[in-house]
């Protein structure tokens, strides 16, 4: 057996095959930074489009020749993200580098590296001090998002489809522009382009942004030359932040929805895998609140049942047919979550849908997670029936994927991680052995290099994921990685664990704010700021509330130097010992019954469910 890794990316484009005409988006534009105007001018020959945005009257129009551009401040761009309206008003922000991830169908697919936001007023001075502050405050939301793993884009291929949607569309598709024929339920900077898109050839310049994953490797086995790639799509509905977005929504929309396609392209056929992931979909909540594990609460709802079936006829629209994982605990606050999930399945009676409820935690304790093999003999059988994509070089269809496994967890991270990697392995082994890559008695670990770059790729994608939602990388990635759960794992997970209660205790009301900002769920009003209490993140928690986490540490500073300080008598130690132990025992209690009220929580828009 041989194999070994290769830059090669000479396969076929599926443009080339069906001689279709792509509306491609340019790759590098010279921005001119004027008083009056911002001229973005794309660098190819004999232009005929430039972009002139009017800064005084925030005009946009596409210009046949390139305007007076003397004197301006010039500087070298790769994309428009787009347009956001913030207090002293609009800015543009621009791709200011980026790196290339690899291809699909021999065509580039880019992570977004560095941004810039330009401001349209060329100073604040038309703003009072608190409007400054405040618009400062809505940048910074802005930036935090933008600096968060990981936005990717193509100037040439459409990344927010999978295979199949694109090779199973209609002729004229491919010659409507990007951001026109793009999956909006992963355009991440669909609202930004708003001002763009509602000109026709304006819209030439917007570039779609995908959130999320992707991988993409080349291989070459036993003479076989294959590209390998994992991209996952993040959905915008009901985006958002681990504890503060849950569940659904009354149009059907779920949390963390993600869609994960597994992309393997050889010499002269082409294929695909999806997998989803998303949250329990039905109304529940899990708000910060101080303590470690907050309760799973499933809310009293009359709509349970019509947000469930709105949410399946989309997912059947896009999939096909769905098979329902879920892999909580089948005790306590999860167990009724789960019972609820059960519930609305049965009750929905809908043929098209199959469930398997699996206590990962209990059926896989103790690292015994060779216990997985359990869950895969009850569902192989639908993985095969449900088959993958695949296509020819000539265009010929061979497989559609007719089915997806919808996997979840209570945050559909780290369970769903391990059982969709488990998942995407079985079918790659399928794949490679069904084209002659690998022979029938061989699989992936037969080949070490492969093996360890295809469990690195879905552990590095779990990590992704995991920041994205939750704001560490995912726990039991160790197993993801090496096929075994170890100490130093478990310690890692340790560590990640206490950074998820820190920020998302402390610090994901903002990110939240950033996120529904950026999505366009919350819109900035010009006349934010004139008064403090006009401004909705003028809000701040109470001093009040932050004596006791204060009060709490210098008791509990107290108790720990009275026991290493030894007193004039034992007794007289253990007094002062048991004082301000009592004192911290005490401000906990009440910090923790007012836990809600110092917990950083959103204070724009929000989807946040309360009970």
């Amino acid at each position: 057996m041989t194999m070994s890794t290769t830059k090669d990316t000479s396969l076929w484009s599926w443009s080339d095959v069906n001689g279709t005409y792509y509306q491609n988006i340019v790759d590098n534009y010279t921005l001119h930074l004027l008083p009056d105007y911002i001229v973005i001018q794309p660098m190819i020959r004999d232009a005929k489009e430039f972009l002139v945005i009017d800064r005084t009257h925030e005009d946009i129009q596409i210009h046949p020749t390139l305007p007076n551009v003397d004197g301006a401040i010039r500087r070298s761009i790769h994309g428009i993200i787009g347009i956001i309206n913030l207090i002293s008003g609009p800015y543009l922000i621009v791709i200011t580098s980026k790196v290339r991830i690899g291809d699909i169908n021999a065509q580039a697919i880019y992570k977004v590296q560095t941004t810039d936001i330009i401001p349209y007023a060329r100073n604040m001075s038309h703003l009072n001090e608190y409007q400054q502050k405040y618009n400062t405050k809505y940048l910074s939301m802005i930036e935090l998002v933008l600096r968060t793993e990981a936005f990717y884009f193509s100037y040439t291929y459409d990344i927010t489809h999978t295979f199949q949607r694109l090779q199973t569309s209609p002729p004229d598709f491919h010659s409507t522009p990007f951001i026109e024929r793009a999956d909006q339920r992963f355009v991440w900077n669909r609202y930004l382009l708003t001002q763009l898109t509602s000109n026709r050839a304006a819209a030439r310049f917007a570039l779609p942004l995908i959130h999320g994953f992707v991988a993409l490797h080349t291989f070459n086995i036993n003479g076989q030359s294959f590209i390998y790639g994992v991209v996952s799509r993040r959905s915008t509905y009901r985006a958002g932040t681990r504890l503060f977005i849950r569940g659904i929504d009354d149009d059907g929309k779920v949390a963390n929805f993600v869609e994960t396609e597994q992309i393997l392209q050889l010499d002269s056929i082409a294929c695909s895998y999806v997998q989803t992931r998303g949250s329990v979909p039905c109304f529940w909540a899990q708000l910060p609140d101080l303590r470690y594990k907050p309760k799973v609460t499933v809310l009293p709802s009359n709509n349970h049942m019509t947000a469930f079936r709105q949410h399946f006829e989309e997912q059947e629209y896009y999939y096909g047919r769905q098979f329902l994982l879920s892999l909580t605990n089948h005790h306590g606050a999860e167990g009724k979550l789960n019972a609820k999930y059960r519930e609305l399945y049965e009750t929905s009676q809908n043929p098209y849908l199959k469930f398997e409820d699996f206590d990962f935690h209990k059926e896989c304790a103790g690292m015994r997670y060779d216990r997985l093999t359990i869950l895969l003999g009850r569902i192989i059988a639908d993985q095969d029936d449900y088959s993958y994509f695949s296509m020819a070089k000539d265009g010929a269809l061979q497989t559609q994927q007719t089915g997806v496994f919808r996997t979840n967890c209570v945050d559909c991270l780290d369970r769903t991680n391990v059982v969709q990697t488990l998942l995407a392995k079985r079918i790659l082994e399928q794949q490679l052995k069904h084209y002659n890559v690998i022979k029938y008695n061989e699989n992936i670990d037969t080949y070490k290099q492969l093996s360890t770059l295809f469990k690195n790729i879905w552990a590095d994608n779990a990590d992704v994921i995991s920041l994205q939602y939750a704001g560490t990388g995912a726990l039991k990635t160790d197993y993801t990685r090496t096929g075994q759960r170890s100490t130093m794992g478990l310690v890692r997970d340790g560590y990640n664990s206490c950074m998820r209660y820190v920020l998302n205790n402390f610090f994901d009301g903002f990110r939240q704010d950033g996120i529904d900002l950026f999505l366009g769920y919350y819109r900035v009003s010009l006349d934010e700021g004139r008064t403090p209490e006009s401004c909705p993140i003028s809000k701040e928690i109470s001093k009040k509330f932050l004596a006791l986490p204060v009060t709490m540490f210098l008791a509990f500073s107290m108790c720990i130097i009275n026991l290493l300080i030894p007193a004039s008598s034992f007794r007289e130690q253990i007094t002062y010992v048991l004082f301000w132990g009592a004192a911290t025992i005490s401000t906990l209690a009440i910090t923790i019954f007012w836990g809600k009220e110092l917990v950083d929580a959103p204070r724009l828009y929000s989807k946040v469910k309360r009970d």
